[in-house]
């Protein structure tokens, strides 16, 4: 496989957490924290004129795209004191939020569709990777600030494996909220950054998108950067997100339950038990009180 290369381009996909909820109980602000991404994006896109970059909004009804917006959608004025290309990009960014939360200002829930931007993330980046003519060295930055959504952790652990397979590294940055174990496993698998952003700093954010996640494949290969030592590995369960060392797996959806429970909150299959005997037991005809008390969880036929 190819090493990246100074001169070679970088495909940026941002996700960005759009979530008013999650939002409202934040310190920084979204007002705020769109002001420093913009200026982060201004930043990337001034490194390589040949960059890439694609925004992308995620709220927990729908996942849009912001930049590039709606070819059908109204240009923005000409400002000859701002270069055209951030002027296009901070118009869009912000008018694309700003219809967002228009459209879901009644929703109450913290959890974001993270997991169906990073899907249509990656496949953005096979779409652009296989038009390139020379390599394009592509990675995704998600800002994050609802909560972890267990329903969704089949099809996030998914899209990890495949940025995974396609070496695309995810950096995520947790603005608000307990640390979320779904995207720390995202930063480690992906040989990306887990960054927790402190927002008793209203300047926190662009600190850290301007030193830890501005750099590309190229400059992190020689970048002392922070290590994610206090990743926990362990799973979640469904039902209560509690971190497991033992539970219960849905044979269909292979979902995780640190208690046993006679219906699959996921997939909604139905299970039977049945008492497992031991050899000894069954050759002698009788079923001793271990045996009995003995139980596996299976699927009702």
């Amino acid at each position: 496989m190819s090493q990246p290369q100074e001169s070679d381009s970088s495909l940026l996909v941002v996700v960005l957490d759009v979530n008013a909820s999650a939002w409202a109980q934040s310190p920084l602000s979204l007002d705020k924290a769109l002001q420093q991404l913009v200026i982060f994006i201004n930043a990337y896109l001034a490194l390589n004129p040949e960059n890439k970059l694609v925004v992308l909004g995620a709220s927990h009804k729908e996942c849009r795209y912001l930049f590039p917006a709606d070819p059908s959608s109204a240009p923005p004025t000409h400002d000859i004191q701002v270069y055209e290309q951030f002027r296009t990009v901070d118009v869009q960014v912000l008018s694309g939020v700003q219809e967002m939360l228009s459209s879901h200002i009644d929703g109450n829930e913290q959890q974001s569709l993270i997991a169906r931007a990073l899907s249509k993330a990656l496949c953005h980046i096979h779409q652009v990777n296989q038009l390139a003519v020379t390599k394009i060295w592509s990675r995704i930055l998600v800002l994050s600030a609802g909560q972890d959504s267990p329903h969704s952790y089949i099809p996030l652990m998914n899209t990890i494996f495949a940025a995974q397979k396609m070496s695309v590294l995810i950096d995520i940055c947790k603005v608000f909220g307990q640390d979320s174990v779904f995207l720390q496993q995202a930063a480690e698998i992906t040989n990306g950054n887990y960054l927790k952003v402190d927002t008793n700093s209203e300047a926190s954010l662009l600190q850290t998108l301007l030193f830890i996640c501005l750099p590309d494949q190229y400059t992190r290969s020689i970048f002392n950067a922070p290590g994610n030592d206090l990743i926990d590995f362990r799973a979640t369960c469904f039902c209560h997100k509690r971190v497991v060392d033992i539970g219960y797996v849905c044979s269909v959806c292979l979902s995780i339950f640190c208690q046993t429970a006679p219906v699959c909150s996921t997939c909604q299959t139905k299970f039977s038990f049945r008492l497992v005997k031991s050899d000894s037991s069954q050759s002698n005809g009788a079923t001793s009180p271990n045996a009995s008390a003995m139980s596996s969880l299976s699927l009702k036929s």
